[in-house]
This record gives C-alpha cells, structure tokens and sequence, in this order.
C-alpha cells in the first residue's frame, strides 16, 4: 500500500464580505429577517454542470506542483445560483440559528464569483457578538444538522475530464460587526475561505501474486478515522473565535455505521470503527488497465494477469487509472481515551484464482492428498488489500495502491493430512522415507510424489516460535522484558526469529514477532514474519507477514495437541506499531472472520525429526531434531551422533514441500 500526498488544497476560495443588513422595519423575536449580504467567492473556469445538489463538480487537469507532476482537482461551477447552509451564532447569550441560503453566480473574464447576496434569519445579527460560518455541498440541511453521505460508487478519474463528489466545503467562524447600514467582517483584511472538509483517496488496484486473480468490485473500508456517512452537530461552545476552524468538532459519523463491540477494552484501545461499503463502478468505454477481454462479468469484477515478478514484464496486472473517493475525517479520540490512539484505517475486499486448474484450497487439510499446483489461498472473504495510520489532511488527496500480495506460507508447506492425535511418531530412517517418498505408507497419501522432505530448523522453528511460557510467568526473553499492555491483552514481547535465520525459498532472511498473552490463559495472539523491526536486514520483506492464534492444552503445556490458527496480514497491514497488536490480537477482531479465512492446523507438543542435508548458509543451524513447545528460549542443534540411525528414538515428523505451490 503506497500513501503519497499529491495535491493541495481543493479550490480554497478566497471571499470577500460585505453585508448590507436591511433593517428598515424592526420585526419581534421569531420573526424573519432579511439581510443583504455581499460575498464574493473566486473558482476555476466551469464547463459543466453538477449532477446533484449536494455533488460539487470537479475536472481533472495535470498540474506541476512543486516540481511534480500530479493530477489536480479543479471546482467548476455553471448554475446560475449554488446552494448553502449558513450557521450563526451569537457568542453573548448562545443563541445559534441554522439556515439556506443561495449564492449567484458571476462569471467575470475566466473566473468565476459566488455572491451571497440575502440572508434570512430569526436572528438580530446587529445585536450581540455574532460569528458566521458557511458550508456549500456535499449534504442535505435536516433540521439544525448538516446530513452528509458521501458517493460511495466510485468512477475512474482521468485528467480534463469533469468528475462530482459530494464533500462538503465549509469556511472558518467569522466575526461579523454592524459598520453604518452594513454587517461586515470584523477583520476585513483576511478573507473567508471555502475549504474542502474530506480527504480525497485515489484507489488504484494491482496484481502481484503469480496466480491470474479476479476482485469483487465492492470493497469494504474499516476506520476509526473515516467514515462517508454522517452530520454536523453544530454543538457550538464557548471556544468560538474569529477565523477558529472548528467544522471538523462538529462532524460526528453515522451511529448506524459503527461496527458492534462487545469488549470495552478493545474499543479503548481502537476507538470507534465505522464501516463504508466502496464500489468501483464498471465503465465500459473507459480502459482501466485491467484484463477485459474474454471476461463476461466485468460488472461485478475486475481481473487481472498473474504477476511475473519486477524483472519480467507483465500486462493487465494493474490498473492504470484511479477510483476517486472522498471520505469525512472522525475524531477518533473522543471514543478513546488509549493516550497513543492513531489512525486506524483498513481496506478489505474479496479475491479469488481463476486459473482453471487450481481449485484446491488451502484452509482445507486434505489439499495435502492433492498435488499442489493445484492450490490456491481462500481471499475471498475478508482480504486485506490495504491499511494505514497515516494522518491525512482534509482537503488532500492521497493515492491508496490496493494490493494482491499472497506468497505459500510456511505454515502451508508443512504436510498436516494427519493432524492433532491422527499424527504418528516414527523413528529416524522410517520418518525421512516417508517425508522424501522413498517409503510409501498409505497414511501418508502423496507423499511419494518426492515433493517432499523433512523441514530444516530454519524453516520448522519460526513457525512454532513462542515465548508463552516466559509471558505466562511475566518474564523477559533474550534480555528483552515482557510487558503489561492492558487488560484482556495482559502482557506482551517481541522477539527476533532464534538464531535470525529463517529459510524462506532457498534465501535466509531476519524476521521480528509480536506476542501477547493474558497469564493464566490457554491462548496467545501474535503477529509474526514481519519485516525486522530494527531493519538490520536490507532485504527484509513483509509479505509473510502473519497474524497467529496459538491454543494450548494449558499455560504451560508440554504435551497434548496445540491449535494454530492463521490469518495472512502481508504487506498491506501498515497499522502503526502503537496500535498494531492491540487491534489484531484479541478475539474482537478474530470473531469477524469465516472459518475459510483461516488456516487452521493442530500438531502434537513434542520432538520432531529436522533435515540436516539441506543448508544454504554457511552459519545456518543444522539440527536434527526440535521441540515444538511453548518456551521461547532458543534451542540448541541437536543430533544422536552416538546413535545408528536405525536405533534413534521414535519422534514425531512433518513433511515439508520442497517448493512453494506458487
């Protein structure tokens, strides 16, 4: 996921003021009246015209801003008059007042001038400290509230061509005094300013799984910070003051929106999570980039190519044009008091494979009678195409890249046909024939298709490394302490992978872990195969990154089976490490998912066969059997030197396939 800002302020209009009150006749309280009001409000040239009410026009030309090349969105506006809301209000005794009220339209040379030139209202504005702000677009006027729904069916944009969207423009408080027969701005030298209140994110799609994949146009955003449906409250206060910005205090998001909880805590750290369901509008006369041809449901999907990797050239695996959205900031932190609460901002969608011969899936344990190019991961449910905690500024625009990442994971490789009690022990020789397929067995089913061989400690260890035992105990690990990050999280560690060796592919990489345990609890959360956080590793990468869920028998068992759950993050989880754990480890987030989202294995706490024959560092550990425990204390390389292979004791063993399934 790439945020980049790329354009300024949206078409802040800069407005002259000058209100001519019509007071000639002296109405009683209630009653209306009507001010001349002069306010002059500068645009770009206009060429069309807006679609509805609430929609303001924009077009798209390319502009060099600061050296750089952008797409930059400019207002067009063609009506004859344009529509607004106009709050009041009078600092001295709390009186407000929310009313319509019309601009006109003047086209002088190549700009374009808003005049407000009336103003009804109940309000005396001549008597007491009166403060005005506008709003033009985006909303409907409910009563004393500003109901805002942003377009959540999104076009294509493509420059110097018109485009609506429905965000809302608002200017600052402005103090307003009688001056002879005119109400005025108090400080006339600084003008009014319309200034976009959304933040505006380009969506662009992109492929890059070496599989050909198609995705559901519709899109699901989850975020604490955003949401498309809402009003402004206008709950004015006290801290009213000339030229004060305060339209975003008033914004509140649809209560409808807000995703149930039910654990207190999780919220705390979370904040409030609101839900905008995205569709990215099929426009069959505008080439998107995306694979179109021979496909017969294009309305409901977008396809692409399999992705050949960055030294190959591939096409149709991305979109060369983006999907406008404008979204309305929240203020997250009046739902959470969490002093380190951030943007949490989440996009989802559903993906699938559509190579006609993969058709297996891998949450399934008997994909492993199958041969394996004919898997395929399940992203069809709840994938996570993008996120972030970046701050963003109303009235930018920032491209959001929304993309397929999904490498076979090492969980994946791990032959797990017999899991759980079904897994059997066998001794040294017996183990390695059956892993290689030199030794057919008939509870082991494919395995003579010599894909196979048993896993080396780099590759076995990362996936079962945990450290429950010393966060049961509240302990430190590798001289890193172990910490209390709050209820229903109890206490957290990072740790690197033992020995910073992990085989991914042939390649030896560094790896950094995220845990979390509640002591006393069965179950431990962690967020695993990130990117090293210290980023000593130049060719780290996060496209195994994991989100885990480890069940044991006890806190601290030895034996008996232990459940590992899968969810794959990738590099489209950006959360910000302030609130990373807290918002994926915990069963808040984990309830939320389809059973087929996660890749479910259960394994025997015990001794396992390791291959030795396979290293590809000279300093890699070569070991020849391990433990899959619930210590995180790095293991030692162990071998029965003194032993014949033949006389070895009996241990469990897990075939690994040699080469990823794709």
């Amino acid at each position: 996921m790439a945020i980049l800002a790329s354009l300024l302020c949206l078409s802040c209009s800069e407005t002259n003021v000058d209100y001519d009150s019509n007071t000639g006749t002296t109405s009683s309280t209630g009653a209306v009246k009507t001010y001349d009001v002069d306010i002059e409000a500068s645009t770009d040239n206009p060429e069309n015209q807006a679609q509805t009410r609430a929609n303001m026009p924009f077009k798209v030309s390319e502009e060099n801003i600061k050296g750089k090349t952008v797409l930059y969105p400019k207002l067009n506006i063609t009506q004859q008059t344009m529509p607004s809301v106009v709050v009041l209000y009078n600092k001295n005794d709390g009186k407000k007042e929310v009313v319509e009220a019309n601009w006109t339209v003047k086209k002088e040379g190549s700009d374009v001038k808003l005049h407000l030139k009336q103003l009804s209202t109940t309000s005396n504005l001549t008597s007491g400290e009166w403060y005005i702000m506008g709003f033009m677009g985006g909303g409907e006027k409910k009563g004393d509230e500003l109901e805002v729904n942003t377009e959540t069916t999104i076009n294509v944009i493509e420059k110097g061509k018109e485009f609506t969207t429905s965000c809302p423009f608002a200017t600052t408080w402005r103090r307003i005094v009688k001056q002879g027969n005119k109400l005025k701005l108090n400080d006339e030298r600084k003008k009014m300013v319309f200034k976009p209140q959304g933040v505006f994110l380009v969506l662009s799609l992109e492929n890059r799984v070496g599989l050909d994949t198609k995705i559901n146009r519709e899109l699901t955003l989850e975020s604490n910070a955003f949401c498309s449906s809402g009003s402004y409250k206008f709950n004015v206060g006290s801290n009213i003051s000339d030229d004060a910005d305060l339209a975003f205090s008033y914004w509140q998001a649809n209560s409808a929106k807000a995703i149930p909880r039910s654990s207190a805590e999780y919220k705390k750290y979370n904040a409030e999570h609101y839900t905008t369901n995205i569709k990215l509008n099929y426009e069959s006369a505008k080439d998107d980039g995306s694979l179109r041809q021979g496909q017969s449901d294009l309305g409901s999907y977008i396809y692409f190519n399999s992705y050949k990797g960055a030294s190959q050239a591939a096409s149709k695996t991305k979109t060369n044009r983006g999907f406008l959205i404008c979204l309305m900031p929240v203020d997250y932190k009046k739902t959470s008091n969490y002093n380190q609460i951030v943007n949490e901002t989440l996009l989802f969608g559903k993906v699938d494979v559509t190579n006609p011969t993969r058709t297996n899936y891998t949450y399934d344990k008997s994909v492993y009678k199958t041969n394996p190019n004919t898997w395929k991961p399940f992203m069809n449910n709840r994938y996570l195409l993008a996120s972030f905690s970046n701050e963003l500024k109303k009235g930018f625009s920032y491209d959001v890249t929304l993309r397929i990442v999904r490498p076979t994971l090492p969980i994946e490789r791990l032959w797990a046909n017999r899991q759980g009690n079904a897994m059997e022990t066998k001794k040294r020789a017996k183990a390695e024939g059956i892993a290689e397929g030199t030794q057919p067995n008939t509870n082991y089913p494919f395995l003579n298709s010599k894909l196979y061989r048993l896993p080396k400690y780099s590759e076995f260890i990362p996936i079962f490394n945990n450290p429950k035992v010393q966060l049961n105990q509240k302990q430190e690990l590798g001289g890193v302490p172990s910490l209390d990050i709050g209820n229903e999280y109890g206490y957290a560690i990072t740790s690197d992978s033992h020995r910073y060796f992990v085989d991914i592919n042939g390649q030896q990489r560094k790896f950094s872990n995220w845990y979390c345990t509640v002591p006393g609890s069965n179950v431990m959360y962690a967020i695993m195969y990130c990117k090293q956080f210290n980023g000593k590793d130049a060719k780290g990468t996060n496209n195994y990154k994991v989100a885990v869920r480890m069940t044991f028998p006890s806190p601290e068992a030895t034996s008996g089976e232990i459940k590992v759950e899968t969810y794959y993050l990738g590099p489209n989880y950006n959360l910000s490490l302030n609130v990373a754990g807290y918002y994926m480890c915990h069963e808040e987030f984990w309830k939320r998912l389809d059973q087929k989202d996660i890749i479910v294995r259960t394994f025997q706490l015990g001794t396992y066969w390791l291959n030795t024959k396979n290293a590809t560092d000279p300093y890699e550990k070569k070991s020849e059997y391990n433990d899959l425990s619930p210590n995180g204390i790095a293991q030692d390389a162990n071998t029965y030197s003194n032993r014949s292979i033949f006389k070895r004791p009996p241990h469990y063993f897990l075939p690994w396939l040699k080469s990823p399934a794709w």
